[in-house]
């Protein structure tokens, strides 16, 4: 009975999921949150090895009053990142969800894009991930922006 108990505690820990999926899920979300802790600290390094080669970013943007599609080589963006000057960029995510299938995984997450003390923008970031010799890495990211965004 203990070890019944105990099981279903680590069970219900876990989220009901079996603790090799959810070290995977965890191991998922820490490269998008190394995405973004490189993007606050200006560490082009690390945000550069979150990414698998040929990765690409995708956004929607709808301020001209219809959407547009932008594409753009992750490197581009990190470079422009690395020579920020001013408040930090800080992307902030909440209630991420990770859906993972063997080598490959997905993470839809709301976010607000801060800079410094000022709310600049907000919407939805997806990502697309695979699991390669090193690790997880981000093959895609696409996002929304608004600008009517209520700070959570």
């Amino acid at each position: 009975m203990r070890i019944l108990t105990v099981a279903l505690s680590l069970a219900l820990a876990s989220g009901g999921l079996p603790l090799a999926a959810q070290q995977e899920k965890d191991a998922v979300l820490t490269v998008v949150k190394k995405v973004f802790d490189g993007m606050r600290t200006r560490d082009t390094t690390l945000m550069r090895s979150q990414f698998a080669p040929g990765a690409h970013l995708l956004g929607i943007d709808a301020k001209s009053g219809k959407p547009e599609l932008k594409t753009m080589d992750p490197s581009g963006w990190i470079g422009a990142v690395g020579k920020g000057t001013g408040p930090a960029w800080d992307e902030r995510i909440f209630d991420p969800v990770v859906e993972q299938d063997d080598n490959i995984a997905h993470v839809w997450t709301y976010y607000e894009f801060w800079r410094g003390p000022t709310l600049s923008h907000c919407g939805y970031d997806s990502f697309f991930l695979v699991k390669l010799a090193d690790g997880w890495k981000v093959t895609q990211v696409a996002d929304t922006r608004r600008t009517d965004c209520k700070p959570r």
